[in-house]
């Protein structure tokens, strides 16, 4: 499995496919609410009718799962399937969960405290509901997406099992030659402060070029963020 995130995964050529057949840990995909349908998109002008979430994503999951004994990836390895709210949260998030009811069998879930897990995680970025709200229920099918400001904060990971912040926010390294000293000591700590919560870290708006890839791997990144499928799989190959 490579431990790289789709960005923007319904851009591709072939959105969801692409990333599987690369083995990407994790998929992100923009979702908009219009009339009970969840739309993806990257804005509304992007939106089209047959583009639901379901029809490119889940059904297509659902498929796999059911023709492949009930996984994604071997090793009952999960999908990060990061769904990024770009309406009001409270009611993306009723209609979302009205959605995956079909799909439970296959999601990571959470029940009263234990967390098992599934083909599938289902993780909230974007607009997203509020921690307090996670924290009251005792069974869930889905997770949140931490930001910086969450570090420190007791969000357990089987809440929040990811943080991510944009790259621009902490480092002016543009991804050529070293990066230097002064920021490589931050992105240490920032690393190892996610890490201690035991959560996975990733940075978005990161440098996307062969030099970022190996640089961010080498430091500790867990999901290295990139809009090139094809080119970071065949830079793993070759390294």
């Amino acid at each position: 499995i490579k431990m790289a995130h789709s960005h923007n995964d319904y851009l591709n050529e072939k959105p969801l496919l692409s990333a599987l057949n690369n083995n990407f840990k994790s998929i992100e995909v923009d979702v908009f609410l219009l009339n009970s349908e969840l739309y993806v998109g990257h804005n509304w002008l992007q939106l089209r009718r047959n583009k639901t979430i379901e029809k490119l994503y889940l059904d297509q999951l659902w498929e796999i799962y059911n023709e492949n004994n009930g996984t994604i990836y071997e090793k009952n390895i999960t999908l990060y399937l990061l769904v990024d709210f770009k309406t009001a949260s409270d009611k993306t998030y009723r209609a979302l969960l009205t959605k995956l009811n079909k799909y439970k069998p296959m999601l990571t879930r959470v029940i009263s405290d234990s967390l098992i897990q599934g083909a599938v995680t289902i993780i909230i970025s974007g607009d997203k509901p509020d921690v307090g709200e996670f924290k009251k229920k005792s069974n869930r099918i889905t997770f949140l997406d931490g930001r910086f400001s969450d570090i420190g904060m007791n969000i357990p990971n089987d809440i929040m099992p990811l943080i991510s912040m944009s790259w621009l926010d902490h480092f002016q390294w543009k991804g050529f030659g070293k990066i230097p000293k002064k920021q490589s000591v931050i992105l240490d700590e920032i690393i190892t402060a996610v890490h201690l919560e035991k959560k996975h870290i990733r940075f978005w708006a990161t440098p996307d070029n062969k030099n970022a890839w190996a640089v961010l791997e080498h430091a500790g990144v867990d999901l290295i963020n990139t809009d090139k499928i094809s080119e970071y799989s065949n830079y793993k190959l070759s390294n």
